[in-house]
């Protein structure tokens, strides 16, 4: 496996859609500032060593052998990398967001942030088995749809930990996942944060407190996210025109379709398109 640098991490490459590191190569500038990441980081701790935190968003969580935990696109990170060994995979967005439009999980869609989970006997030895056929294929043929297939695998039977030992009853703030659900469901029709403040009962300014500390995003940033994910899914399908595609995104005309999907990714829907078809082959 490569050694994990600083400047790797910081956006994956293009044509990259799944990476894999050790941790005991980390570069030490890897961790050692407080960093925000633009994609999904699965770490995997199989040894943490005398120094046995790990800060998300300024807060100290507590690390054990085995432990495994999501980070999310826009969490603070700090970790002393000193003595640190196990695994680190780093998922594109969209990789990520296509793998849970099947598993369709709670805790894979972040509304139960930073949950620590120590595999059985058992799981880490699966585990273990789809982590070497992920960095095979990440050192060699780089197969997208082989590499999203292993990595299901490996998520699915995180999310399979999750649910039987139903934490998802005793997390904390229930609020935040009740707007995240909500946010995923109405995304399409309803983009303005009054919607989502009257039918919390909060105010517009106390909805984005919510989001930003679950997130690190306003809501209204949160939903165009989640609306560019749903346009790059039905461009890449390609079983629509963009005129279908436009209107049943809630827009009237595809040319305000295009105009919003440049700005907010840099591309036309065609330039996309044709990146993404390329990438694939």
């Amino acid at each position: 496996m490569k050694t994990l640098s600083h400047t790797l991490l910081n956006e994956l490459n293009d044509n990259r859609f799944i990476e894999v590191y050790k941790l005991q190569n980390a570069a030490d500038a890897v961790f050692n500032n407080y960093v925000r990441y633009n994609f999904h980081q699965i770490i995997w701790f199989t040894q943490v060593g005398n120094k046995n935190s790990l800060s998300l968003d300024f807060e100290d969580h507590k690390i054990s052998d085995d432990e495994i935990v999501i980070v999310y696109p826009g969490q603070i990170v700090m970790l002393d990398i000193r003595d640190k060994e196990g695994y680190l995979f780093a998922v594109d967005n969209e990789s990520f967001f296509d793998i849970n439009q099947h598993l369709q999980s709670d805790y894979l869609n972040g509304y139960y942030s930073n949950v620590f989970i120590i595999p059985d006997a058992d799981t880490k030895e699966t585990l273990n088995k789809l982590m070497v056929l992920i960095a095979g294929e990440c050192e060699n043929q780089n197969r997208v749809k082989l590499m999203k297939s292993y990595m299901e695998a490996f998520l699915f039977h995180l999310t399979a930990l999750f649910a039987n030992d139903k934490r998802s009853e005793n997390m904390p703030d229930r609020t935040i996942v009740e707007l995240l659900r909500l946010a995923d469901s109405s995304f399409i029709t309803e983009r303005d944060t009054d919607f989502y403040a009257a039918r919390m009962g909060l105010s517009n300014k106390k909805v984005n407190e919510i989001f930003a500390k679950a997130t690190g995003k306003t809501i209204k940033q949160y939903l165009h996210e989640r609306l560019v994910l749903e346009m790059k899914k039905e461009i890449r399908l390609g079983t629509k025109s963009l005129k279908e595609i436009s209107f049943d995104l809630g827009f009237s005309e595809p040319a305000y379709f295009t105009r919003f999907f440049k700005l907010q990714t840099g591309m036309t829907p065609s330039e996309f398109k044709a990146k993404t078809d390329d990438l694939s082959k």
